[in-house]
């Protein structure tokens, strides 16, 4: 008797959108992750160096439950008073059910755009079924030595391709 395998790829991304696959200015690409929240093994999507940084952060932490990127839009009124729609970059689930809808950006574009103000009005039409609280993460709040370490332990503890389960 022989034992037959069977491969079983990673989810989908559960993304209301897919990132632009080229851009100019930033980094763009996927990872396959595993949380407590994912059914099997998901691929994640990110659109910049600084995202990226953050979900390394995120699958690491203990008390992260799930994690989804581009959660579907939120319609507020902007600070121009007009109609408009934001979509937040994660909607982190942490083990304890707290739902945080994470805006992920460089501090020189949150000045320039005036993004922080934008994101108070943003915040003010989050729905409690859909955010407990909105966070904004900037490059100052990201320890990279602490994001690269992440990065590390998360390529560490991937599977090889060589394993084969018994």
């Amino acid at each position: 008797m022989y034992n037959t395998l069977f491969h079983r790829g990673p989810e989908p991304s559960h993304a209301t959108r897919v990132p632009a696959r080229r851009s100019k200015g930033s980094l763009r690409g996927s990872m396959v992750a595993s949380l407590p929240g994912f059914e099997r093994p998901r691929i994640i999507h990110f659109e910049s160096a600084l995202e990226y940084a953050f979900l390394c952060l995120m699958l690491v932490r203990p008390d992260v439950h799930n994690i989804r990127e581009q959660p579907p839009a939120i319609s507020y009124v902007g600070t121009d008073g007009c109609p408009a729609r934001h979509v937040f970059d994660f909607l982190i689930t942490k083990t304890d059910g707290e739902r945080i809808a994470v805006a992920v950006k460089p501090m020189q574009r949150v000045l320039k755009l005036n993004f922080a103000s934008e994101l108070e009005a943003v915040a003010a039409a989050v729905s409690k079924s859909f955010a407990d609280r909105v966070l904004l993460v900037t490059d100052l709040h990201i320890d990279r030595t602490a994001a690269a370490e992440a990065a590390r332990i998360l390529a560490w503890s991937r599977p090889s391709l060589t394993e084969v389960a018994a």
